[in-house]
C-alpha cells in the first residue's frame, strides 16, 4: 500500500522550482586574530518564471555584534549578549571588494544599521533561465560569545560565515535580517571549500573532506580504527540526482597549493545542501560509526570520555538516524558529523549537529533536522514550526517507542495554560513579530509540537507514519512550506483538515465539550444500544473520544454545537466520559463525565495532602486533606481539619479549615474559615478572583478580591498589578482576640489597589499602593440610654510602600524600603485598623492561628515573632500604631554558604537599620507639643534560605541592639536601655 501512496503523490511537485547555486570558496583562518580571510565565487543560475533585477545575500555573523536587529531585540528584552560587546569580542563579515557580472560594485544595506543583509542592483536584468557569476573577498569572525557559532581559545564553531545567497521563492528575495527568534533559510547547493588552517587542527565540516588532512587520523580514539574518508563519494555519479552545477568530480582536481610552515589545506565538498558549517578544535577526539550508506563522525573534547566517547554519541547519533529513517525515508547526505560544541543546546546545519551534550534526546531533536530542516528546507523565521516543532514531535515519539511516557501528557498542561491566560499566539506568526523570544519558543517549539500530536490524534499512528513517508518522499532536497504539508496530508488520509491547520496553526480557540446527556436502551438480542449527546462549549473543536477507562466506544466529530452519537455494545456500558484518554485539548475536563447522583459530573482525586508540594491533575479536581492543630489562651490546644483544592494547579481553588477548641473557657467552640478562587467556568485570563468567609476564634467576616495582572511578557519586563478588595470583619467573642491589638470593632472596607515589580539586570524593585474606604461599627461601652451601643464612622486608609534590592560592594546585598501609611477619620482608629509600626496590621495576620488569638505562639509576650509590613520598625512592639507613619528600613546581607540541595540553602550575615517618623497616638513624643515621635533601631541577624521540595521559607534570627525608645522594645526588660540584648524570629524575609 505504501509504495503506492507514495507513487500518487511523487508527481505533485510539477509547478515547483528553485534556484541553483554553487559557491567556489578559499579561506585561510588566522588563530591569534580569530579572522579569517576568504575568497567565494557564486554561480546562480535563475530557474524561476520572474526576470530578476537585484541580488542579495546573508552576512549572518553581523547579527552578534553592536547595532544589529539582534542585539536591538536583546536589548528591549533585557538580555545581555551582544549589544555591548568589545573589540575583538563582537563578530563581523565585512565584504571588502565585490564583483557583479563582471563590473566591480559594492553592496548596500538596506537594513542598516544592521548589516546582516547586503543587496546589489544587477547591472544586467537576469531573466529566466540566465546565469550570473560574483565574486567576493570578504572578512569574517566569530564571537567570543557563542550563539549558533562562537569561539574560545583554539575552538571554533564557524555556522553562516560566508555570503551566503538569499533565497528567492514564490513570495521574492526571503531578504529578512536575522533576529534571535527564527532562524535560517538557504537556496540548495553545492560547495566546494578549500581551507588553510593550522596543522594541528582537527575539523569536523558539511560534506566530505576530498582533499588534504581533516586531523581524523591522530585524533582517533581507537588507533586500530579504519577511518572511511568517503573521499570518492562525490566521484560516484550514482550516488546523488545532480544538476549540471553538482556534475560529479573528475578524477584530479587538485586545488590545495602550498602553504606556509605548521599549516595545512582542507578542502571539503557538499551537494544538495543549503549550507556549510565546520568546526575547529585540536584537541578533538575522533570516533565514528555508521548507519547504512551514511558514515557517522563524533568529535569530543579528551574529557568527555564517559559521556561522549566509548561508542556513546556514535550510538545515540545512530539510534536517531534509524528511528528517522523510519519516519520518513533514507537520509539523502553522505555522512553526518556530531560535535561537542562551546555553546550548550543543539544547533543543526546540513550533514552536521553542533550540540552540548551527548543525550539521547538532544542527538535525536537536532538529528531530527536533517530531515525536517534540511533535507525538507522550510523557511525557519516564516514557518519555524515546520521544523522546531515538527522535531520536538518526533523525538517525543521515538522516547514514547522506548518505553516512555507519552510526551502529550507532559506538553498539553503546559500549553493549555498558555491558552487560558491567553499568553499564546498563532503559531503561524512570523519569528520576529511574536510577543517575544519566550514565547516565539513556547509556540514554535512547544505548541507546534502539540499540533502535530493532535494531526496523529486526529488520523492515527499508521496515517501519521504514511503522512511523514509520503512527505519526504516527495519534497526531499527542496523548500517547503505549510501548503506543502497540509496537501500530503490531506491525500494520504483522505480528510479535510484545513480545520486543524487553521485552528493550531492560525488562531488560539478554546476547547471545551460537556457530557449533557446518556441514553441506554437494551436490545431485543441483549446488546446494549447508547445515545450520547455532546454539547461543544468552547469556540475550537475537535474529535471527542467517548468511553469509560481504557474502553473507547466511540468517537464524535466535536463540529456541530450539540451532537448525538449512537453505539451498540455486548453489554451495558458503565460510567461514560469524554475525552477519557485525554487528547481533545478540552480545558475543562470536570464537565466530561455522566451525571449521577449526588457526585454529579465530578471527578475527585481524594488524598492527603503534601504540605511541600501540591499535586494538580489534568482531568479531576484534587481535593488534599491535612490535620492540623493549634493552641491560644482561650481555645487551648485547637484540632482543624484542612483541605485544598485546585484543578490543573490554578483553578477551582479553595481552602477549607474547619476547627473544634479543646479549652475549657471556649464559648464558641467550633470554627470555620473558607476561601473559593479562579472558578474554571467563568474564565478571566491573567485575573485571580476569590471570595472567602469565615467564623472562627471571636472573629466573623467576608471577603472579596480581584487581582488583575498588566504584564506584557512573561519572561521580562515590568509585572504591574491592578485589584480591589472588599472586606467585612468584625469581633465575637473578645474572649479570644489580644485587646491590645483588638477593639470591640468591626468595619466594612473596600477599595483599589495597585503593585508593580521589575528586575533591571540584578536588581529587585517593588512597590505598591493601596487605599480603602468605609465605616467603622464600634462598642465604646455601656451608655446612658444603653448598655450595649456602637458607634458608626466613616474612615479611609492608604497605605504605600517600595523596596529595592541590589547587588553592593564586597558581594553583598543592600536593600532599601520607604513606607507611608495614614487613617482619615473624626476619631482614633480602632486598634486593629490602626498603621502598625512594627509590622503587619492584625487583619494581614488574621489568617495564620499562630498570631491570630492571644496566647498563640507567635503572640506570647516570652516570644519575640516579626510579621514584616507597614513601618516594619523590628524592634519596636507590635501593638504600637497610630494615625500615620512615614518609615524607611535599610539592610546589607552578605551570603557565606550556599549549595543547590537539602534543606538548607542559604545562610546570611546581615546588618539593618529602621527608622520611622510615627504619630504621638502611636508613640507619645518626649517633646511637649510635637506633634510626631522619631523611632529608631539597628541591629545584626542571621539569614538563611531554606526548601523541600516546592515549598521553601527564609528564616530571620535578628538582634536588635539598639532601640531608641527602650521601653517601647518588643524584648522590654527593667533596666535596659537604648543599646541592650534583644532578639526576634521571624519565618518571613524582611520585605
Amino acid at each position: 500500500m505504501l509504495p503506492l501512496v507514495l507513487l500518487l503523490v511523487a508527481g505533485d511537485t510539477s509547478a515547483y522550482w528553485q534556484q541553483q547555486v554553487a559557491y567556489e570558496i578559499t579561506a585561510s583562518l588566522d588563530e591569534p586574530s580569530g579572522v579569517l580571510t576568504g575568497h567565494v565565487r557564486i554561480s546562480y543560475v535563475n530557474r524561476s518564471p520572474d526576470t530578476l533585477r537585484d541580488f542579495y545575500v546573508h552576512q549572518y555573523l553581523n547579527a552578534f555584534r553592536p547595532g544589529s536587529r539582534w542585539a536591538a531585540a536583546d536589548s528591549a528584552e533585557q538580555r545581555e549578549r551582544f549589544q555591548h560587546l568589545k573589540d575583538p569580542d563582537y563578530a563581523f563579515e565585512r565584504i571588502t571588494s565585490a564583483t557583479v557580472m563582471g563590473q566591480a560594485l559594492r553592496p548596500d544595506y538596506p537594513y542598516a544599521p544592521d548589516s546582516t543583509i547586503a543587496h546589489w542592483t544587477l547591472p544586467r536584468s537576469l531573466v529566466p533561465g540566465d546565469s550570473l557569476a560574483v565574486d567576493i573577498d570578504w572578512l569574517a569572525r566569530l564571537s567570543t560569545l557563542p550563539r549558533r557559532q562562537g569561539r574560545r581559545g583554539r575552538r571554533f564553531d564557524f555556522a553562516q560565515w560566508y555570503p551566503k545567497v538569499v533565497v528567492y521563492d514564490r513570495y521574492g528575495w526571503e531578504d529578512h535580517p536575522l533576529y534571535p527568534g527564527g532562524e535560517f533559510y538557504g537556496e540548495f547547493a553545492t560547495y566546494d571549500v578549500t581551507l588553510d588552517l593550522p596543522e594541528d587542527q582537527v575539523i569536523g565540516a558539511t560534506g566530505v573532506p576530498v582533499e588534504g588532512d581533516p586531523g581524523w587520523e591522530n585524533a582517533k580514539a581507537d588507533r586500530g580504527l579504519v577511518i572511511d574518508y568517503q573521499r570518492d563519494w562525490y566521484r560516484r555519479s550514482g550516488n546523488q540526482p545532480r544538476t549540471a552545477l553538482d556534475r560529479p568530480l573528475p578524477p584530479s582536481t587538485a586545488r590545495c597549493g602550498v602553504v606556509g610552515a605548521g599549516r595545512k589545506c582542507v578542502r571539503f565538498r557538499a551537494e544538495q545542501v543549503h549550507h556549510f558549517a565546520f568546526s575547529l578544535n585540536p584537541a578533538y577526539v575522533y570516533e565514528q560509526g555508521r548507519y547504512g550508506d551514511a558514515v557517522v563522525r563524533v568529535l569530543y573534547q579528551p574529557g568527555d570520555r564517559a559521556t561522549w566517547g566509548q561508542g556513546i554519541a556514535v550510538r545515540n547519533t545512530v539510534v536517531a538516524l534509524a528511528w528517522l529513517d523510519s519516519l520518513f525515508g533514507k537520509y539523502q547526505w553522505p555522512q553526518l558529523t556530531n560535535v561537542h560544541r562551546i555553546e550548550g543546546g543543539g544547533t543543526e546545519f546540513p550533514m552536521m549537529i553542533m550540540n552540548g551534550s551527548a543525550s539521547l534526546g538532544l542527538i535525536v531533536h537536532e538529528t531530527g533536522h536533517q530531515y525536517v530542516m534540511g533535507q525538507l528546507a522550510n523557511n525557519e523565521w516564516r514557518e519555524g514550526w515546520l521544523d522546531e516543532g515538527f522535531s520536538d514531535f518526533q523525538e517525543g515519539w521515538l522516547l514514547e517507542t522506548h518505553g516512555g511516557p507519552p510526551a502529550y501528557d507532559g506538553l498539553e498542561p503546559d500549553v493549555l495554560l498558555l491558552d487560558l491566560e491567553r499568553w499564546s499566539e498563532p503559531v503561524s506568526t512570523v519569528s520576529e513579530r511574536f510577543r517575544d523570544f519566550l514565547i516565539y519558543q513556547e509556540m514554535v517549539y512547544a505548541k507546534a509540537q502539540l499540533f502535530y500530536e493532535q494531526l496523529r490524534y486526529v488520523v492515527g499512528d499508521e496515517t501519521m507514519r504514511r503522512i511523514l513517508r509520503a512527505y519526504f518522499s516527495r519534497w526531499k532536497l527542496k523548500h517547503v512550506d505549510e501548503d506543502a504539508f497540509r496537501r500530503v496530508a490531506e491525500e494520504v488520509s483522505k480528510q479535510d483538515l484545513k480545520w486543524l491547520f487553521g485552528e493550531w496553526l492560525h488562531a488560539t480557540p478554546l476547547i471545551d465539550y460537556r457530557l449533557r446527556r446518556v441514553e441506554r436502551h437494551r436490545l431485543a438480542d441483549g446488546r446494549w444500544r447508547t445515545v450520547v449527546t455532546v454539547e461543544r462549549k468552547g469556540d475550537g473543536r475537535m474529535p471527542v473520544e467517548i468511553g469509560e477507562r481504557d474502553t473507547i466506544y466511540a468517537r464524535a466529530t466535536g463540529e456541530p454545537a450539540t451532537e448525538r452519537v449512537e453505539f451498540t455494545t455486548a453489554k451495558k456500558p458503565g460510567r461514560l466520559m469524554l475525552d477519557p484518554r485525554g487528547r481533545a485539548h478540552d480545558y475543562d475536563m470536570l464537565n466530561n463525565r455522566e451525571k449521577r447522583p449526588f457526585v454529579g459530573r465530578a471527578a475527585v482525586d481524594w488524598r492527603l495532602d503534601d504540605p511541600t508540594r501540591e499535586t494538580a491533575k489534568r482531568d479531576k479536581l484534587v481535593s488534599a486533606w491535612l490535620p492540623v492543630a493549634w493552641s491560644n489562651d482561650l481555645g487551648g490546644v485547637t484540632l482543624g481539619l484542612r483541605n485544598r483544592t485546585n484543578y490543573l494547579g490554578r483553578y477551582e481553588r479553595g481552602m477549607l479549615l474547619a476547627s473544634v477548641a479543646t479549652g475549657s473557657g471556649a464559648a464558641g467552640r467550633l470554627g470555620f474559615y473558607g476561601r473559593w478562587s479562579n472558578p474554571i467556568r467563568h474564565l478571566m485570563p491573567r485575573t485571580q478572583s476569590s471570595v472567602a468567609a469565615w467564623d472562627v476564634e471571636g472573629r466573623a467576616g467576608v471577603a472579596l478580591s480581584v487581582d488583575r495582572a498588566l504584564r506584557q511578557h512573561l519572561g521580562f519586563g515590568p509585572d504591574p498589578h491592578v485589584g480591589f478588595d472588599a472586606l467585612w470583619m468584625a469581633t465575637t467573642d473578645l474572649a479570644y482576640v489580644d485587646r491590645r491589638l483588638w477593639d470591640d470593632a468591626g468595619t466594612v472596607e473596600a477599595g483599589p489597589w495597585a503593585s508593580i515589580e521589575m528586575r533591571p539586570g540584578a536588581t529587585l524593585v517593588r512597590a505598591r499602593l493601596g487605599a480603602r474606604g468605609g465605616v467603622v461599627y464600634s462598642n465604646p461601652g455601656p451608655g446612658i440610654v444603653s448598655s450595649s451601643r456602637y458607634d458608626i464612622e466613616g474612615f479611609g486608609r492608604f497605605t504605600g510602600a517600595a523596596s529595592m534590592r541590589t547587588p553592593f560592594l564586597l558581594g553583598t546585598t543592600l536593600g532599601v524600603r520607604v513606607f507611608g501609611g495614614a487613617y482619615a477619620g473624626a476619631s482614633d482608629p480602632v486598634r486593629q485598623r490602626r498603621i502598625p509600626v512594627a509590622g503587619a496590621d492584625p487583619y494581614e495576620t488574621f489568617t495564620d492561628p499562630f498570631l491570630r488569638s492571644r496566647g498563640a505562639l507567635f503572640l506570647r509576650p516570652d516570644f519575640f515573632y516579626h510579621a514584616p509590613g507597614n513601618a516594619n520598625l523590628r524592634g519596636f512592639r507590635s501593638d504600637l500604631g497610630g494615625r500615620w507613619a512615614l518609615s524607611a528600613n535599610i539592610e546589607l546581607t552578605r551570603p557565606v554558604w550556599r549549595r543547590d540541595q537539602g534543606i538548607l540553602r542559604e545562610v546570611a550575615l546581615e546588618a539593618f537599620t529602621d527608622r520611622a517618623l510615627v504619630d504621638t497616638l502611636a508613640v507619645p513624643s518626649n517633646t511637649l507639643g510635637q506633634r510626631f515621635t522619631l523611632l529608631f533601631d539597628a541591629g545584626v541577624g542571621l539569614v538563611t534560605r531554606h526548601q523541600i521540595r516546592d515549598l521553601d521559607w527564609t528564616m530571620r534570627f535578628e538582634l536588635p541592639l539598639i532601640v531608641n525608645r527602650y521601653n517601647e522594645a518588643a524584648d522590654v526588660r527593667v533596666g535596659r536601655g537604648q543599646l541592650a540584648f534583644r532578639w526576634l524570629l521571624s519565618l518571613s524575609p524582611s520585605f
